[in-house]
């Protein structure tokens, strides 16, 4: 299949902004709740985000095949194959906390190869192609170069619906917290990657995600520069429960004090 960069980019800016509609349209008023499991919740904002986002997909590229967060895997995958979290940070969508995004990833033949976040309360569309670097509306982006962990700015995220990688990650952020300026806990590991890619942050890490949280972000990440391991410094694939996300200066000190307490 032979599509140019710009009709990948334009149909995830479209996808990006027309779920950014419905989600503004509804934040700050009551929404319909559902639980998914502990501590893991679903707003019909979601799925209405969702479904805008697959059929602006659909109309474009109808063989498209998706991994949705909210509609689940294709029954068969096709070379076009989109991985979409609606809205990343659903829990601050449902509290009126400013903090969450639309995040997108385009996997062509196993490779992602196109993403897009959309911060839609700030208007700040990420946009990043393999081999061809990162974006953040229409402006190349770059990550930090912070050399020292003691004056790094740092994230991460806690899945509290799985016990077992809060107590591992409660234990990581103990660890971290006195070697590092401060730490963050923004709640959308797709803006927080973006959030790297841009310089914004110096490195995030995270245990317990899925690959819709993570995809867009990771080749956000790569392509301004920076460097994506799982957090004991293996190679990270996004169907890995671990990630390490910074600048090249901060990543092997950043294994060192993670590795312990990120076996996964």
């Amino acid at each position: 299949m032979t599509v140019s960069r710009r009709a990948f980019h334009d149909v995830l800016k479209k996808s990006c902004f027309q779920a950014g509609e419905v989600i503004l349209k509804n934040f700050g008023k009551k929404k319909k709740i559902q639980s998914k499991g502990i501590n893991d919740w679903v707003t019909e904002i979601d799925f209405k985000a969702e479904n805008v986002i697959i059929k602006c997909i659909k109309k474009h590229f109808p063989e498209s095949s998706f991994l949705a967060e909210e509609s689940g895997n294709s029954e068969r995958r096709s070379e076009l194959h989109w991985i979409i979290d609606p809205i990343d940070g659903t829990n601050n969508y449902i509290h009126n906390h400013p903090f969450f995004s639309v995040s997108i990833a385009l996997s062509i033949d196993g490779v992602i190869s196109y993403s897009a976040v959309f911060d839609p309360l700030r208007k700040e569309f990420f946009f990043a192609a393999k081999g061809r670097g990162s974006f953040l509306n229409k402006k190349k982006i770059v990550v930090s170069n912070i050399k020292k962990l003691s004056e790094s700015l740092l994230c991460t995220g806690f899945i509290t619906s799985n016990k077992k990688y809060t107590e591992m990650n409660m234990r990581n952020f103990k660890k971290l917290i006195y070697y590092c300026q401060s730490i963050r806990r923004d709640g959308s590991a797709a803006l927080d990657l973006a959030y790297v890619a841009s310089g914004r942050l110096d490195a995030f890490w995270v245990l317990g995600l899925n690959p819709w949280d993570t995809a867009a972000g990771v080749l956000l990440v790569k392509e301004a520069g920076g460097i994506v391991t799982k957090a004991n410094g293996k190679n990270y694939s996004i169907y890995d429960k671990s990630l390490l996300a910074s600048n090249q200066f901060l990543h092997k000190e950043l294994i060192r004090n993670l590795k312990q307490n990120s076996n996964l």
